[in-house]
């Protein structure tokens, strides 16, 4: 049961974002069955803290592109969340077929309990979230909190979810 819990974490906050991966490993239901999430770096251990002063407008765009890319998943639409995602995400082919396993096996609810933007430099941002996932329909799926800090990149002028450094996430009891 453990087991499948990780595989469907990994596959919920795969939906939300891409993280770093090779581009062109190919990914099967195997080897999302033996999903591990990788060991939290020195880094995302850290306390999150704001650098520097935060422009209020470009702030609000890009908590935006966060809530669309949850609302998107939550409505189930493939092609409004790939819209949140940078061209280059590198994990974008994953994506894809983890949203095809959960759009077809569960009714997930995603709640955005925190969202802030930490840095903004140049064309690229850093959005601090706590969220919770849980199923609606589907079994086997324990709720989980998860945090994270997405890493957006402008794409023709907008902003786009490129990565996700993933920070924890824990069963909700």
């Amino acid at each position: 049961m453990k087991s499948i819990i990780i595989i469907l974490l990994g596959l919920v906050t795969v939906l939300f974002s891409c993280k770093s991966e090779e581009k062109n490993k190919k990914v099967n239901l195997q080897e999302m069955q033996n999903y591990v999430p990788p060991p939290q770096s020195e880094q995302t251990q850290q306390p999150i803290q704001k650098q520097g002063k935060i422009d209020p407008k470009v702030a609000t765009e890009l908590i935006a592109v966060v809530k669309e890319n949850i609302a998107a998943t939550q409505a189930e639409d493939k092609e409004r969340v790939l819209k949140t995602l940078h061209k280059d995400c590198p994990q974008r082919k994953s994506t894809i077929q983890g949203m095809d396993y959960i759009f077809k096996n569960f009714d997930m609810t995603y709640n955005l309990e925190k969202v802030e933007v930490l840095e903004i430099t140049g064309d690229e941002a850093k959005v601090y979230y706590e969220q919770t996932t849980r199923a609606a329909k589907g079994q086997r799926f324990q709720p989980m909190r998860s945090k994270g800090v997405h890493i957006l990149k402008k794409e023709n002028g907008k902003w786009k979810i490129y990565k996700t450094e993933y920070i924890s996430s824990e069963p909700i009891m």
